[in-house]
């Protein structure tokens, strides 16, 4: 069975057709943090993680090393495939965080894929759809929303997507150090600190900083956090 029945993008499809794109594609295993492509790259492959736990950042440093951490892709997602579908090169870094496989999807057999198999272009266009929604209420919410409210709405997204229910609460599956969370916010990694360390002495979540993981134990009460500036 090929590992691309299990990526979002490819659900429905024949499985058959699928065999032909992993045998003309490449298997990775890279090291952690191991950076894939670079903003401003020329876009020559897309990359489905078919295994890990671990995840892939997709972000961006300013000239002055200010960083911004767009999204954080899991088993069953694709990325790259921006600079392929509009023929411009990387729009941002995406760094390998802990352990992922990965099959590397050459351009041509993407857009191949993308021009014959209409089911692939509908769950592409799905993905892309939700992650652009995300994107919106991202902005909304770095406009008019305080930052214990975005840091519980974000915390949520990500245990929703890659969590595992342990008996203290929802583990995120892969290390969020308090400066990722940050620059997935855009704000300081002190503020995120002083979040956190309240939240901790409230008993809503665990954060191991050795290992950088962090635990939510009190989901309800995250959600009325978010569910109370909405009202």
């Amino acid at each position: 069975m090929t590992a691309l029945l299990e990526v979002a993008v490819f659900k429905g499809m024949d499985p058959a057709k699928l065999d032909r794109i992993e045998a003309g594609s490449r298997l990775l295993e890279p090291r952690d943090r191991t950076k894939m492509f670079t903003q401003g790259d020329a876009a020559d492959a897309v990359y489905a993680i078919v295994a890990g736990s671990g995840h892939v950042r997709i972000g961006a440093l300013d000239r002055n090393s200010k960083a911004v951490m767009i999204e954080v892709f899991a088993a069953g997602d694709l990325f790259g495939e921006i600079g392929i579908i509009e023929g411009g090169t990387r729009t941002a870094d995406a760094v390998v965080e802990g352990r992922v496989r990965l099959l590397r999807i050459s351009a041509s057999v993407f857009l191949d894929t993308l021009h014959s198999e209409p089911m692939f272009g509908a769950n592409l266009c799905r993905e892309l759809a939700i992650r652009l929604r995300r994107t919106f209420s991202m902005f909304r919410d770095a406009t008019f929303e305080s930052l214990d409210v975005r840091l519980a709405r974000q915390v949520l997204y990500l245990a929703a997507r890659a969590g595992r229910r342990t008996e203290q609460g929802i583990q995120l599956t892969g290390r969020f150090r308090q400066g990722d969370l940050a620059d997935l916010l855009g704000a300081t990694t002190r503020s995120i600190i002083t979040i956190l360390n309240a939240w901790r002495a409230d008993g809503l979540v665990i954060y191991d900083a050795t290992r950088a993981q962090l635990t939510l134990c009190d989901e309800a009460a995250l959600r009325r956090l978010v569910d109370a500036s909405s009202a």
